[in-house]
């Protein structure tokens, strides 16, 4: 949506572009907007062969900017799609003007303790049929997703129909999300951002670190590690009434903050002082 200078914006797992429907719009009015779904989430192909590591998600995103006639842009980056921005600056760092990393998976910290038991429950044969039945609950799918915010009222009936039904749709999808799953408890996927730490500290771009302060999946000890090991970072800006899903949480708050720091790369005196 919308024409200007282009925001690529980066999902997180195991959510889908939906995350980002209260952002897109006034993202849109200053830039043009760019949102993919991941591989392996939302509405891409379901194909069981495929592999959904993040050397393939950063190279589905490069041909997606080639496709798109788009050489570099702004990006947003939460959860999983933050962890592909990490790979992004050290594989193709040009590719990168500006980025802003909500709420991501980082370093050897993925997947977080609180979700671990979930991904195993999803991905073990025998246990998994029974969570696929037991998420057709709405009950199940709120006490499942809350987690991810701070009020509970955001997770609407609309949020939840669209978060739940990218999985339960067919058994196929179902599928794709267990191998979605698998590859992110693989040891070796999990190591490449740690294997990325180098390259982020070599980035000297305008980078915002902005973050949902109430992350039970990943706390602001991450956030300011992040600040720390970036050099291009200008500071952290705390979302203060979010947890996981600062986006939809605080969208107005959030739009506001990524449209400043993306206009004219400045952002709150507060949030230069929590670097401090």
């Amino acid at each position: 949506e919308g024409k200007g200078e282009p925001v690529i914006l980066l999902h997180g797992c195991p959510f889908s572009v939906f995350e980002w429907h209260e952002v897109v719009p006034l993202l849109a009015k200053h830039f043009r907007v760019i949102a993919p779904d991941l591989l392996g989430l939302g509405d891409t192909p379901v194909r069981l062969n495929d592999d959904y590591r993040l050397p393939q998600d950063v190279r589905m995103v490069t041909e997606l900017m080639d496709r798109l006639g788009i050489r570099s842009a702004r990006f947003i980056g939460h959860d999983h799609g933050g962890a592909i921005l990490q790979l992004l600056m050290l594989r193709d760092p040009d590719r990168i003007e500006m980025a802003i990393l909500t709420n991501v998976e980082a370093y050897d910290q993925w997947p977080s303790k609180p979700e671990t038991g979930d991904l195993h429950l999803i991905t073990n044969p025998v246990t998994s049929p029974l969570v696929f039945a037991a998420l057709h609950s709405r009950s199940v799918q709120r006490h499942l997703y809350s987690i991810a915010v701070v009020n509970q009222s955001t997770l609407t009936d609309e949020t939840l129909d669209a978060f739940a039904s990218e999985h339960l749709a067919t058994a196929l999808r179902w599928q794709r999300l267990r191998r979605f799953f698998a590859s992110q408890l693989d040891p070796a996927n999990n190591h490449l951002t740690q294997d990325a730490v180098p390259a982020m500290r070599r980035f000297t771009k305008p980078v915002l670190i902005l973050w949902g302060e109430k992350d039970t999946n990943f706390g602001p000890a991450i956030a300011k590690r992040l600040a720390r090991d970036i050099p291009g970072t200008d500071g952290i800006s705390w979302l203060s009434n979010s947890a996981h899903l600062p986006m939809l949480e605080e969208p107005q708050k959030y739009a506001e903050v990524a449209y400043r720091f993306f206009n004219d790369g400045t952002i709150d005196q507060d949030a230069r002082m929590a670097l401090a």
